[in-house]
């Protein structure tokens, strides 16, 4: 048993919920002539439904290693970590491909006049969410790492675990 893993469980437990929250908060801002307007993960990514299942899958793998506490480098501790690191790698890949490649359309919209989409000189920002989630995905691959390293002060398969 490890106080070790059970912190790592825990960070990637808040790594996955932030992953599973983050897409509901403004991504993206567009500069208009006439102000700004902001669009959420979902509003405009389409494809960023899939962050919180991946965050949620995050969540219970971390949960499960809290409650597990393997010792790092254990063969229990390796599979998990695996599963983290994979799961990790897929929220910062769909993050990006979200994040990086927006598939926006700046439309107006009026009482009585049918929606059109602005022409015209604007730009895109990415907002600090998009790039919290993408931190969120990286620290959680990162406990994967840690949980599959051995480590003498804690114990390890070098102390007979197989």
């Amino acid at each position: 048993m490890s106080a070790r893993s059970r912190m790592l469980g825990v960070a990637v437990v808040a790594c996955g919920a932030l992953m599973a929250l983050l897409p509901v908060l403004p991504w993206y801002a567009a500069t208009l002539r006439s102000g700004t307007a902001s669009l959420s993960g979902y509003g405009a990514g389409g494809a960023s439904w899939i962050l919180p299942v991946i965050g949620a899958a995050l969540a219970c793998a971390g949960g499960l290693i809290a409650w597990w506490h393997p010792v790092p480098g254990s063969r229990t501790a390796r599979a998990l970590g695996g599963v983290v690191i994979v799961l990790a790698a897929a929220g910062a890949a769909w993050t990006a491909l979200v994040a990086l490649a927006p598939r926006v359309d700046v439309v107006v919209v009026r009482t009585g006049v049918p929606d059109a989409p602005l022409s015209g000189e604007w730009a895109i920002g990415v907002l600090p969410p998009a790039w919290a989630c993408l931190a969120a995905a990286a620290l959680a691959g990162m406990a994967g790492i840690l949980l599959m390293v051995p480590s003498r002060r804690f114990g390890g398969a070098e102390h007979g675990d197989p």
